[in-house]
């Protein structure tokens, strides 16, 4: 299985742990880690800022194809030069309890990419790896 990180930071020689918001946990007291995903449109859509309380959706259909819906006055932030970076799986444990299920991965030390992965725009990188992105 192959993980991969997204970010508006180019030519990372290492990632490095890091505290933030993890959408889906509900405990705000979690160590700073390095996060990662089995989809690299997932982590397309998580390489920006951007929050749900602003009416950003990201979810899977039946299909498990990847929707990000963005609100129209939002469309210039997917604009945003990214990178996805491929990381070593077995640096990684699953968060079992952050939605979707069993895509979410964390790494609390630091990890040395594999790859990188550059996009002119968060929903090139989406399509490019067949997920949808959808204005409204």
């Amino acid at each position: 299985m192959k993980l991969y990180h997204g970010t508006i930071v180019p030519n990372i020689k290492e990632l490095e742990p890091r505290k933030r918001y993890t959408p889906g946990q509900i405990d705000y007291d979690v160590p700073p880690a390095v996060y990662a995903t089995d989809d690299p449109a997932y982590a397309s859509a998580h390489a920006f800022p951007w929050g749900s309380n602003e009416g950003f959706d990201l979810y899977y259909d039946k299909q498990n194809i990847l929707t990000f819906q963005v609100p129209k006055k939002y469309k210039s932030r997917l604009e945003t030069e990214i990178f996805i970076y491929e990381v070593p799986e077995d640096k990684f444990t699953l968060l079992e309890n952050v939605s979707p299920k069993g895509r979410n991965y964390w790494s609390l030390e630091k990890v040395v990419p594999i790859t990188i992965m550059h996009y002119k725009s968060v929903e090139e990188a989406i399509t490019k790896n067949n997920g949808i992105v959808k204005y409204f």
